[in-house]
């Protein structure tokens, strides 16, 4: 009995650590549409033509995004809270989870038309519009 007891709370140890660990959070927290509120930066021009999570190049000219818990391939509705300006991305990397306090990395193309100024930054509304399966 005592051995069927040690067992089952090891089990129910181990699935514990399962469901709640980042890489399962990672791919399924935001699976469905969801918004989110926080900082958005410019990527920094030194990762131009550099490997993205996706596999394609970063290309500042295009409208692209990394975010740590949305599935790449996912297209993301972002809008400037301050001057309600908008532009949909297509998340093509990931970043560490919230780094910094801040929640999305956007393209330069985007951060033009989001109309960031010259700090780089902005507080930001992310609305998943077309959450991609995240591949196991």
């Amino acid at each position: 009995m005592r051995r069927m007891s040690v067992l089952m709370l090891a089990i129910a140890t181990l699935l514990s650590f399962v469901v709640l660990s980042p890489a399962y959070a990672s791919k399924h927290v935001l699976s469905s549409a969801g918004t989110e509120t926080g900082m958005a930066t410019c990527y920094s021009r030194h990762l131009v033509g550099h490997r993205t999570a996706s596999g394609k190049r970063y290309d500042p000219n295009k409208l692209t995004a990394a975010h740590s818990k949305i599935p790449i391939g996912s297209h993301v509705k972002v809008t400037n809270v301050k001057n309600g300006k908008s532009v949909v991305v297509v998340v093509n990397d990931h970043m560490s989870s919230h780094s910094r306090g801040i929640i999305v990395d956007v393209s330069r193309k985007a951060c033009r038309e989001l109309k960031f100024g010259k700090a780089g930054k902005a507080e930001v509304k992310l609305e998943v519009l077309h959450a991609k399966e995240a591949s196991n």
